[in-house]
């Protein structure tokens, strides 16, 4: 379906990455991890991410991380009731019943998706299986929604954060998330479900690394983010 929605407010998450708050229309849902297509006028299209649990609030938010370009500029323009179009909501980056162990493999603002996955179990609570995140970033000033994630309530949870520089982040890997890594942090690859979410590049080595580890293509659900070089 599509929607008319008016923008609310924003909220700078990082110095790069800022979600965008809209009117929720009535009766709207969603299933945590999915997308809506955004659109901001002429040609100012986007795939984004809803960055928000489906029964959290009376908004919907999307999280991104400003490039420069022409759609990012209108995004950053957009002042009180100026309305946009959406459509959807849409995609299959979800959890679909899966009771198994979870290891979400976030790369920067990939993360939008899957803390609404994260934060959508964490109000279940009665999630029988055990969840791991493993998030990629530049430095500790890079990490969106650090704060919220890590105070995360599930059985088996933790935050595993993998940077270039981890000055300020006690216990961090240094670098990228690597096989090395992934393998370190999950000894039983067999009945786990991976998420990955990313840049193309970073989906892509996730993928390879995981199937190197051992892992079959059904354990392996992916959403790619378009637009980012890295």
């Amino acid at each position: 379906m599509e929607y008319t929605v008016n923008f609310i407010e924003s909220v700078k998450r990082t110095p790069s990455a800022i979600s965008f708050r809209f009117s929720r229309p009535a009766g709207f849902t969603f299933t945590a991890g999915q997308y809506m297509i955004v659109t901001l006028g002429d040609d100012l299209v986007h795939p984004l991410s809803l960055s928000e649990s489906p029964g959290e609030t009376g908004f919907l938010e999307f999280t991104k991380r400003m490039t420069g370009s022409s759609f990012c500029r209108k995004l950053q323009e957009l002042t009180p009731e100026d309305t946009i179009t959406l459509k959807g909501a849409m995609g299959r980056f979800t959890l679909d019943g899966a009771e198994q162990t979870l290891v979400f493999l976030a790369g920067g603002i990939g993360i939008t998706p899957i803390r609404s996955i994260l934060k959508t179990l964490a109000n279940r609570q009665d999630y029988p299986g055990k969840a791991i995140l493993i998030y990629g970033n530049v430095n500790e000033a890079d990490i969106s929604f650090r704060e919220e994630l890590e105070g995360l309530a599930l059985p088996g949870y933790r935050v595993v954060h993998v940077l270039a520089d981890t000055k300020g982040v006690p216990g961090a890997h240094q670098g990228y998330i690597s096989a090395e890594i992934i393998s370190k942090e999950v000894p039983d690859l067999k009945n786990t479900i991976f998420m990955v979410s990313g840049p193309p590049v970073m989906v892509d080595a996730m993928q390879k690394n995981l199937v190197g580890l051992g892992a079959t293509e059904e354990q392996i659900r992916s959403d790619v983010f378009l637009g980012y070089e890295t």
